[in-house]
């Protein structure tokens, strides 16, 4: 039986907010083209705002997006999201979104956002942020959330720039393939 990376060189999980501007939604878009032109599938919660608009660019460019939503109701999903997985649980879908991918790339968002840079900190998550857009990825970025690891939240300012970043990371093998962490956390 094959695994994921028999197709794709890996998944990312894209959070941000389900409301956004003319500015986010072009970035994401891009980033969900320049994610599926470098070969990797994207999570996400599957709903609108930053999640549509990557699934709708990496779709553009012929990407496998997953979609993680917060009922038991499929049809809740954006139009680009080829799996979708019903995950009924309201925010706590956040951790199976952010454990879903092997880096977690932050656009702009709110609270929901913060909660998944959170969970990506404790899994031990690299976790990419793009600072040059509103919400909290620009103002969490280039930052350690304590001092439970030796990196720190990576800001980039360009979607070019959030997928050299992440290339960077799958070729340094600094990614945590499993769930296995400190009991500190």
């Amino acid at each position: 039986m094959n695994d994921i990376s028999s197709y794709f060189n890996g998944i990312v999980s894209v959070i941000g907010g389900s409301e956004v501007n003319k500015d986010i939604r072009d970035k994401a878009i891009e980033i969900g083209r320049l994610i599926a032109k470098n070969n990797y599938a994207i999570a996400c919660g599957g709903l609108s705002g930053v999640m549509e608009a990557v699934c709708k660019g990496a779709k553009e460019n012929g990407g496998f997006t997953i979609g993680i939503v917060p009922s038991i109701d499929k049809f809740m999903a954006n139009k680009y999201v080829d799996l979708v997985i019903p995950c009924p649980f309201s925010q706590a879908r956040n951790i199976v979104v952010v454990l879903t991918g092997d880096v977690c790339l932050a656009i702009g968002g709110k609270a929901g956002t913060l909660s998944e840079i959170s969970f990506a900190w404790i899994y031990l998550k690299p976790i990419v942020a793009l600072t040059d857009v509103e919400g909290w990825s620009s103002k969490i970025a280039n930052q350690k959330l304590d001092d439970r690891r030796t990196d720190m939240i990576y800001g980039v300012k360009t979607p070019q720039e959030a997928i050299e970043k992440i290339n960077q990371l799958f070729e340094k093998h600094e990614l945590k393939s499993n769930l296995s962490f400190p009991n500190n956390f």
